[in-house]
């Protein structure tokens, strides 16, 4: 949302993306069984944290506490792996059958025992044929598994981390920002794309530091600068190795500007090269664009990711213009289907359903006819089945091939995760929108997307916790303040829910959608009158522009009024209202499940009730 820069609460301890909140996490970061990580804890320190949950309690831990455990615990680890060998070769030798040759003496006395009783004989054969029988499995089973019996048990070959950081403008003009930043973008896209099974890449801020002991788990830091005078580009890269800051590669490109997709190849080939050395590294076909076309296409995502109504604007203006250059260009049509959804999405909502969002389905299918690789089409094409045509096969279709072409896709988890938050499967959209803040740690959008998968799980300290986060990277962003007030809200800390609505509301006052979570905070909290005031405003700022029903369902719903908060959600459903396909876990929609209307809702919808371990009544 549009607005001036505004306070951040309170910060939390550590960064969440530092955190690993159980066994199995800890386990698989130690590349370690769960078995073998809880035994470190009690016989090496491990350290291990513990927070209380009712009777049950949990366990987390700080990546950088492992990190700096492992450095100090190698010589223990050691003495811990051979002792642990000396036990196995013993337990092995047990098993060991000597072969030797029988005496005169001893064969005759053999001799006279298999005559005196078959079944002796009968022991013997069968003992043998199942020692041949078990040797003779063994030996297949560690021809067609012994790479993954390895892996269980000594843990994958180590994954190198590549963390990038934006591109520098070289330039002396400022506007040309959106070049460096979608040079930016375009490097970690190819880098994310060239071994994602042996190299995962994120992204940095301009000015964090890159030392392994700052939290993030970086083997090696590209860096660099970009400068664009008329038709041509200058680019400089640089590799850092992480732990002694050295530089492993640097080189300089002076080239026109329609090479530019050439030369982020060249440098993901380059790197490729200089830190997986071991690896094939193909350089893929690389399409010849046309570099007006490119530009447009660059400034348009830069405007896109702003997340603002006016930056929507400028970018499909920017979109349409790269379109025009060169109507061939498949990303365009992307980035245009990604307004559109965006703006027939709460709490933008600046089109009608009906207007944005077979706006952002033909862009999208276009985008995909053109190239149907682009993992950035299939993401809309999927938001689109999922909240307004309602087709969740489909939807999950798109997701999951997005994420095939482009596993390192922070907003394919993102997005990933709303379809999973509709479908009621909780934990498994924190897992994918936990993937999103991994691969993106400094994006505010990702950590407040994961805070409100907290607050669909009932999490809500967590829900603040992360969302707090989110405005410790940009104070001004006003989504991670929505979720803090509606987490407060459910807490009944109603004083604290009404503050962070305020706080939009001073730079916004007339943003429907923080107006109806405020009426509903009246409502709850008693101050029936000015929650009516909260309706009344809503009306008048409906008849000037479209206000979505769902937003009068809120207050109505707050209020205690069922009929009238059934007969908004009606109006919704006709609307196609994209936000009901939440409503299965959507915490402040609990008033309303025991009513019989309920689960007609969602079955027309195509929805199952929630499991009452999501949608159980709170404050």
């Amino acid at each position: 949302m549009a607005g001036d820069r505004l306070d951040p609460p309170q910060p939390i301890a550590q960064p969440t993306y530092d955190r690993l909140d159980s066994w199995k996490e800890i386990a698989s970061y130690l590349r370690k069984d769960v078995r073998t990580v809880q035994r470190w804890e009690k016989s090496l320190g491990l350290p291990v944290r513990r927070l209380a949950q009712g009777k049950l309690g949990a366990v987390f831990a700080y990546k950088h506490e492992l990190d700096a455990w492992w450095q100090q615990s190698q010589s223990k680890l050691a003495i811990e792996e051979e002792k642990r060998k000396e036990e196995a070769d013993s337990s092995e030798s047990d098993l060991i059958i000597e072969e030797r040759v029988l005496d005169p003496v001893e064969e005759d006395k053999l001799e006279d025992e298999i005559k005196r009783g078959e079944p002796r004989r009968n022991s013997v054969r069968l003992y043998a044929g199942i020692i041949s029988l078990s040797v003779v499995a063994f030996a297949i089973l560690l021809i067609a598994w012994g790479p993954k019996i390895v892996e269980q048990f000594w843990g994958p070959k180590p994954r190198i981390v590549l963390a990038v950081r934006p591109f520098r403008n070289l330039s002396s003009d400022p506007s040309q920002d959106f070049i460096a930043e979608g040079l930016t973008e375009e490097m970690i896209t190819r880098l994310g794309q060239l071994h994602p099974e042996h190299m995962g890449v994120i992204r940095l801020s301009s000015n964090m530091p890159t030392r392994n002991g700052s939290g993030l788990p970086a083997d090696y830091i590209l860096e660099g600068g970009v400068r664009h005078v008329g038709q041509r580009v200058a680019i400089t890269a640089q590799l850092i190795q992480a732990r002694d800051q050295t530089q492993v590669w640097g080189e300089s490109y002076d080239r026109d500007l329609q090479d530019l997709l050439r030369i982020q190849s060249e440098v993901a080939g380059a790197i490729a090269r200089e830190v997986l050395t071991k690896l094939p590294h193909p350089q893929p076909a690389i399409r010849q664009v046309n570099p007006d076309a490119y530009l447009a296409y660059l400034e348009g995502r830069y405007f896109w990711g702003k997340r603002t109504e006016a930056g929507f604007a400028k970018a499909i203006i920017l979109f349409q213009r790269s379109i025009q250059i060169d109507p061939t260009y498949a990303p365009p049509y992307a980035g245009l289907a990604d307004c559109y959804q965006l703006l027939g999405s709460a709490p933008y909502s600046t089109l009608t359903p009906s207007e944005a969002f077979p706006k952002a389905e033909e862009a999208a299918k276009k985008a995909l006819q053109l190239d149907d690789t682009l993992a950035e089409a299939h993401v809309p094409l999927g938001i689109s089945e999922l909240v307004y045509e309602r087709n969740f096969p489909e939807a999950r279709k798109e997701f999951e091939r997005a994420l095939e072409l482009r596993p390192g896709y922070a907003t394919g988890h993102q997005f990933f995760g709303y379809y999973l938050t509709a479908m009621g499967q909780i934990e498994e959209a924190i897992r994918e929108r936990k993937k999103a803040v991994e691969l993106d740690p400094l994006s505010p959008l990702l950590h407040s997307a994961l805070g409100e998968a907290y607050y669909h799980a009932r999490r809500f300290d967590l829900s603040i916790a992360q969302n707090t986060e989110a405005l410790e990277l940009d104070p001004s962003y006003a989504i991670a303040l929505v979720n803090i007030g509606r987490a407060y809200n459910r807490l009944g800390m109603h004083q604290q829910a009404r503050e962070a609505f305020q706080r939009i509301l001073a730079a916004a006052p007339q943003d429907p959608a923080i107006l109806s979570l405020l009426g509903h905070e009246y409502a709850v909290s008693g101050d029936v009158p000015k929650a009516m005031t909260v309706l009344t405003k809503l009306q008048d700022i409906s008849a000037k522009k479209y206000v979505p029903a769902v937003y009068f369902a809120v207050i109505y719903t707050g209020l205690n009024r069922k009929d009238e908060a059934f007969s908004w959600l009606d109006k919704a459903f006709a609307e196609r209202c994209e936000y009901l396909v939440y409503l299965r876990t959507e915490p402040l929609a609990d008033p309303l499940r025991s009513d019989p209307r309920f689960p007609r809702l969602l079955a027309r919808l195509g929805l199952e009730p929630a499991s009452p371990s999501t949608a159980g009544q709170t404050p």
